[in-house]
């Protein structure tokens, strides 16, 4: 039977104009795949064109949260941007592996490790970028890259989202 997941949290971490890390905790399934969705789509709304999950401490994907990641690969890819994928469990490397979506997206052992191969070249310095969350994301002459966001999803709850940085 189908893990039902009871909650999806994520938080956006911008390191730089055009670089979000979205950390994920929990299961992307069929009712929290939307707000990660959600949550890509606002980051790239904010200028992110290149974006790294983190999916360290997610424990189930089902395939509504399979093809949210292929939706947001391509969504990425339009404007000129791209996706990358870091710190992937190793249940859920054989799952993307065996369904042949790590064909088409790229996985990272850490995050830095997916930065760097982005291979783009923003304000923003990579300090800190492992995965552990990094109030601010690095230092920026922008002050809008030190803008970070956190959202949860509960199944008796409606997505809440709360935004927090500095503005000029």
């Amino acid at each position: 039977m189908p893990q039902v997941s009871e909650a999806l949290d994520t938080t956006v971490r911008y390191t730089g104009k055009h670089t979000a890390v979205i950390v994920v905790s929990g299961d992307v399934d069929l009712h929290t795949a939307p707000l990660l969705r959600v949550e890509a789509l606002t980051a790239m709304t904010r200028g992110a064109r290149h974006l790294v999950l983190d999916m360290a401490e997610v424990d189930f994907v089902d395939s509504t949260g399979l093809s949210t990641l292929i939706v947001l690969l391509h969504t990425t890819q339009e404007p000129g941007g791209s996706l990358r994928v870091a710190r992937v469990p190793e249940r859920l490397v054989r799952m993307v592996t065996m369904t042949g979506i790590a064909e088409l997206l790229p996985l990272h052992d850490t995050v830095a490790d997916a930065l760097a191969a982005l291979g783009v070249d923003d304000d923003a310095a990579h300090d800190g970028a492992d995965g552990a969350a990094n109030p601010g994301g690095g230092a920026s002459a922008d002050r809008r890259a030190d803008t970070s966001a956190t959202a949860r999803a509960d199944l008796d709850t409606d997505v809440s989202a709360s935004v927090s940085g500095v503005q000029d």
